[in-house]
């Protein structure tokens, strides 16, 4: 008896099983990708639902965080003009995340005529709420102040 049948046996029974881990992965991928993003549309829609019940309630957080869902287009259809809505309801409240993100729609004209003017005042107030370093760093960009400018004061 030689060990070749033995090898030879050993190679097709490998063979059957990559054969049966491929056919599995045929059939398990597009069921786990289905699974996902059903569930992510429902995630994103019950998250939206929730942030948009915090945002009327007052959250600058949220309304901020709503207007980013609205900018970008997660889990609401794309809106300039709504992300700028709410940007500024909670840049009205002081809060300096929101003052950049309406900086920013004012800088490119999206949702709002293009203000380079209004951008840089938002861009100011940003950075001396102490918000994000980027609201300091791009209002001394628009500015033409050197880096080492100390943070801007109201």
């Amino acid at each position: 008896m030689s060990l070749f049948p033995i090898l030879t046996d050993e190679f097709v029974f490998q063979s059957e099983m990559q054969n049966q881990r491929t056919m599995i992965k045929k059939i398990l991928v597009p069921i786990l990708f289905l699974m996902m993003y059903s569930g992510t549309a429902r995630g994103d829609e019950r998250r939206v639902q929730m942030t948009l019940s915090e945002a009327n309630r007052g959250d600058a957080i949220a309304q901020n965080k709503l207007g980013v869902y609205y900018e970008i287009g997660a889990g609401v259809e794309q809106n300039d003009t709504e992300a700028v809505k709410w940007f500024r309801i909670a840049a009205d409240q002081g809060y300096g995340d929101a003052m950049f993100n309406l900086g920013e729609m004012y800088e490119q004209g999206r949702g709002v005529p293009k203000n380079l003017d209004e951008a840089i005042a938002l861009y100011k107030k940003a950075c001396a709420s102490g918000g994000c370093k980027c609201s300091c760093r791009r209002y001394r960009q628009l500015t033409g102040e050197p880096e080492e400018a100390p943070a801007v004061n109201f």
